[in-house]
C-alpha cells in the first residue's frame, strides 16, 4: 500500500500549535488550548496520532476528527482499533484491548453507529502530513519515524516524500506509524540535552510514538510524544528520567523553529 500524503498550506492568519499522542487526555488537551486562548478560526492544531486508547475519555478524542482545526496523522491505535473493529472475536480484537483499547469493547459488540461513523475518518487519516512549501519553514507530520533504513540509518526526505518514492516491497506504512529504531537513541539524546541534529534534505518532522523525557530533535525528528496516558514517569531504557508521563504541546514560531508552550503532568488514565 502507498502511504497517504496529506498537504496543507502555511498558516498565515492564525497559529499552529503541536501536541504528542493524547491517548485520550481530552482534559489536558482542552485545558492546554484554554491556556494558549487557542482560536479555532484561525489557529490550528496538529497531532502525531493516536488519539485513543488508555486515557479515559478515547471516544470523546475521536470526535476531534469532526473538527476542521484539527489535523492528524494515523497512528498504530487507530491502526489497532481498525484491526479490533474487522475481527471483534479474533487475537486483533484481543491486541487492541491488552494495549489499552478496552473502553471500545461494548461499542464493538453493540455496533455502534457513531464508532463505525468515526472509523471512515480514521481510515481517511493521512500517514504524513506536509505543511507549507517554503524550505525554511515547511514541517512534517509521522507518527514513528520516516525511516528508509535502519542499519545505516537513512531517512526518507522531502524529495521523497512528494514523489511518492517508495519502494514497492518495503512495508512503508507499518515503518511509519510503528517504528522504533530511533527511540533510544532519541531518549538519550533528551536526558542529554542534546543539540538538535538534522538530516540532509528532510525539513523539521514531529513524531511520536515513542515516549521520551521531553521534546528533542534527532534526525531532523522532533520526538514530542512525552507519555500522556500513561502513569509513572518516563523511562529511557532502564534509566528513570524523573519527568513524570504527560502532554506537550509546541507552538511554531514564523522562523521554522518552536516553543515548548505547555507539558501538564499526566491527569487521566484508566
Amino acid at each position: 500500500m502507498i502511504p497517504k500524503v496529506s498537504y496543507l498550506p502555511e498558516n498565515i492568519k492564525g497559529r499552529d500549535f503541536i501536541v504528542g499522542d493524547v491517548h485520550g487526555c481530552l482534559d489536558d488537551l482542552i485545558t492546554m488550548l484554554e491556556r494558549v486562548n487557542f482560536d479555532p478560526a484561525v489557529d490550528r492544531l496538529f497531532a502525531t496520532g493516536d488519539l485513543v486508547d488508555r486515557g479515559a475519555r478515547s471516544l470523546d478524542c475521536l470526535r476531534l476528527l469532526r473538527q476542521p482545526w484539527l489535523h492528524t496523522v494515523q497512528g498504530n491505535h487507530e491502526r489497532l482499533l481498525l484491526d479490533a473493529m474487522a475481527d471483534p472475536d479474533g487475537t486483533r480484537r484481543m491486541f487492541h484491548r491488552v494495549n489499552g483499547g478496552t473502553w471500545a469493547d461494548e461499542l464493538i459488540d453493540a455496533m455502534d453507529d457513531e464508532l463505525w461513523s468515526l472509523s471512515g475518518a480514521v481510515m481517511d487519516l493521512p500517514h504524513i502530513i506536509v505543511v507549507g512549501q517554503n524550505s525554511s519553514r515547511r514541517f512534517n507530520m509521522v507518527h514513528a519515524h520516516l525511516l528508509a533504513c535502519p542499519d545505516p540509518v537513512m531517512l526518507w526526505t522531502d524529495t521523497d516524500i512528494d514523489n511518492q518514492a517508495w519502494p514497492d516491497d518495503s512495508p512503508v506504512i507499518e515503518t511509519l506509524t510503528w517504528a522504533r529504531v530511533l527511540a533510544y537513541e532519541a531518549g538519550l539524546a533528551a536526558l542529554s540535552d542534546a543539540e538538535p541534529d538534522f538530516y540532509p534534505g528532510l525539513s523539521l518532522t514531529y513524531c511520536g510514538h515513542n515516549p521520551v523525557p521531553h521534546p528533542v530533535t534527532i534526525y531532523s525528528h522532533c520526538f514530542v510524544d512525552t507519555g500522556a496516558g500513561y502513569q509513572g514517569n518516563v523511562w529511557v531504557g532502564d534509566q528513570d528520567s524523573g519527568l513524570p508521563m504527560r502532554l506537550t504541546m509546541l507552538e511554531r514560531l514564523p522562523d521554522g523553529g518552536h516553543i515548548v508552550r505547555l507539558a501538564r503532568p499526566l491527569a487521566c488514565h484508566e
